[in-house]
């Protein structure tokens, strides 16, 4: 019996009812699928956004910290450098003495302010000159890791050690060393040493936010220094515990690279970057509190999950109640003004991180620049200043600009940017021209950063170059005349006879003494005789061209090198010299005196030796001194 009109319709109606409410479930369930995927791919974009900010503001800590210690470290090595190039002459040591080798280590220790102490061994490691040894008894580092190296295999890299605590101080310190070493033997060990606390100091300099942490560790991971604001444990010095994610990253990427993990000493959160110092078995880690810096992330996501699953309610209430429509739109646009504040906030959180680390940058301390086609896009004002320009003025100007010469512009771009290229750090010391037009010396140090930009420091050693130039200049030179010594005298001769070998030219020594110089010092005393000296050397000078060479070997004693002039030429510019030197000379006191000369003469071989050739010089001068004085005598064979 079929079912009556009303009961089909009514069951009809039913089943479409079910079929509806079935299709908006489904509707409602597929809905609430898409908007969880919308949800999850926006936070997830979001949050690489920070994570890639987290890790870029990592890196140009990490990036700025590591040319720090690189820059005071460098200062550290050119003192020990220039120090040892002093040390080396054994001339200079022996006028230095005990005292004045002390006295020239403490001069150069207070140069840098990085320096606890700078220090020289000798050959069994007795800590003998240098600061901090006055009323202690003498100590010894023999059996310390960096003296043992250095005198095992002595080389042209410094030796880095530590952190360890000094015997004299007892502070924590790393050590910086290199080899004395004088004609091929080890003679002692000239080491530098520099605070635990310095490298935190510095590290204090950058405005780190709460929980950042900047920290420097040796190659085989042992803490040196560690600054992380807002207290808590700081981490004990020498130790080696790290999490398993540092340990990891530095294995897999030795000299730069990043990772998230929580730190071994504090176990905190953080995103940290870490690059290889150059050239110096340290690492640099800089932190950025991951707690801190994802705040903004966390509050988006929290708006933008409460605004999906606000949304998904009221799209299931609209389902059933279409004049509700209205109100879930208003409550929608609600929740997007709501997360376009957060938003906002997030940003000016993420301004104001920018604009600490523009502040760090932008110091007067350290010189800084980035460079982008050998062109300035921006400098600090410590830059600035050191090159004598007003804020603003060296931007887009070209690097040449600030160079003492184009020579020396394009030598920095021949050998810096291929280096830059392949990932290393440049560092060289160069003259540079101030706005004024003086000429200073400094060590730029500079790092790539993406494409053509590279980011530059510079340091001013005018004064420790100054100082160098100055030793070298008294170890080389008579100081009474300020004629070549005999070590300049070896070191112009040897080259000169390499140069005749080549070329074929001539080549003369000549051994010259003053006849009657030792009656007048005797009579009128020896200021006179001096005021005597430096006339005749000046006369001697004038009497020769620039290419030749007169030297001060003791007393009245004088030799000339006479190069690129044949034979038959020597004794008219002998006779010429000898006649000027016989002319009166009136000194200061009034009295009028007259010395005259004897010479001996040794003619270069292809095969002569510079020893060689003024022993035979001067056995042509004891020839000329017996048969009678004021004579030019040449050597057998000349």
């Amino acid at each position: 019996m079929s079912p009556s009109p009303p009961e089909s319709l009514w069951s009809a109606v039913t089943a479409k009812r079910r079929k509806l409410r079935r299709w908006l479930i489904l509707a409602n369930l597929v809905a609430a699928v898409l908007l969880a995927s919308l949800v999850l791919s926006v936070l997830l974009r979001a949050k690489a956004s920070y994570e890639a900010r987290a890790r870029d503001l990592a890196e140009s800590l990490a990036a700025v910290a590591q040319l720090n210690i690189g820059s005071e470290l460098s200062q550290v090595d050119a003192v020990l450098r220039s120090t040892l190039q002093d040390l080396s002459l054994p001339r200079l040591r022996a006028l230095l003495g005990d005292a004045g080798t002390t006295d020239l280590l403490m001069h150069r220790a207070s140069l840098l302010p990085a320096m606890e102490g700078l220090r020289l061994t000798d050959a069994e490691g007795q800590v003998r000159w240098g600061t901090g040894l006055a009323g202690v008894p003498v100590p010894s580092v023999s059996d310390r890791d960096y003296f043992v190296t250095a005198h095992g295999s002595p080389d042209a890299q410094p030796i880095v050690s530590g952190p360890l605590q000094s015997r004299l101080t007892g502070m924590w310190v790393m050590v910086v060393a290199r080899p004395l070493v004088v004609e091929g033997r080890f003679e002692g060990l000239l080491y530098a040493t520099i605070p635990v606390d310095h490298m935190v100091q510095l590290f204090r300099r950058y405005e780190l936010g709460l929980h950042d942490a900047i920290t420097l560790r040796t190659d085989d991971l042992r803490l040196v220094a560690r600054h992380a604001p807002g207290g808590g444990a700081q981490g004990e010095v020498g130790l080696a515990a790290v999490s398993t994610q540092l340990r990891e990253a530095t294995q897999r990427q030795p000299t730069a690279g990043w990772f998230v993990s929580r730190a071994a000493i504090d176990n905190l959160p953080r995103t940290t970057a870490y690059r290889q110092v150059a050239g110096w078995p340290l690492k640099v880690f800089a932190g950025v509190s991951n707690e801190r810096f994802f705040e903004p992330w966390r509050e988006q996501a929290l708006q933008v999950s409460l605004t999906a699953a606000l949304a998904w309610l009221l799209l299931v209430a609209a389902a059933f109640a279409i004049f509700r429509f209205g109100a879930r739109e208003a409550l929608a646009m609600d929740q997007l003004a709501a997360q376009a504040v957060a938003q906002r906030e997030a940003q000016q959180r993420i301004a104001a991180l920018l604009r600490e680390q523009a502040a760090m940058l932008d110091n007067d301390l350290v010189s800084m620049a980035r460079v982008s086609g050998r062109a300035i896009r921006w400098s600090n004002v410590a830059f600035e200043r050191l090159l004598g320009y007003g804020p603003g003025e060296l931007n887009d100007q070209s690097m040449a600009v600030l160079y003492a010469d184009e020579a020396t512009f394009e030598r920095v771009g021949r050998e810096a940017y291929p280096v830059l290229a392949s990932g290393s750090s440049y560092r060289s010391q160069v003259p540079m021209r101030r706005k004024d037009g003086t000429v200073l010396w400094v060590e730029i140090t500079g790092a790539r950063l993406a494409g053509d930009d590279s980011f530059w420091m510079a340091v001013d050693i005018t004064a420790a170059k100054a100082a160098h130039e100055q030793l070298v200049h008294v170890a080389h030179h008579d100081p009474l005349t300020q004629l070549p010594n005999r070590t300049l005298l070896l070191q112009r001769l040897r080259h000169s006879l390499a140069v005749q070998a080549r070329s074929g030219t001539a080549l003369a020594v000549c051994y010259l003494d003053l006849d009657g110089f030792k009656g007048i010092n005797d009579r009128f005393g020896h200021d006179a005789g001096d005021a005597l000296l430096v006339a005749v050397a000046r006369r001697m000078e004038h009497q020769l061209r620039p290419g030749d060479t007169v030297a001060r070997i003791g007393g009245d004693e004088f030799v000339l090198v006479l190069t690129e002039l044949p034979p038959e030429a020597w004794p008219p510019v002998l006779d010429r010299l000898v006649d000027a030197l016989r002319q009166p000379v009136k000194l200061e006191g009034g009295q009028t005196v007259q010395v005259g000369a004897s010479v001996g003469v040794a003619a270069a071989t292809p095969d002569a030796d510079a020893h060689a050739l003024l022993s035979l010089a001067d056995q042509a001068l004891l020839r000329a001194k017996r048969e009678g004085k004021g004579r030019v005598v040449l050597a057998a064979g000349a």
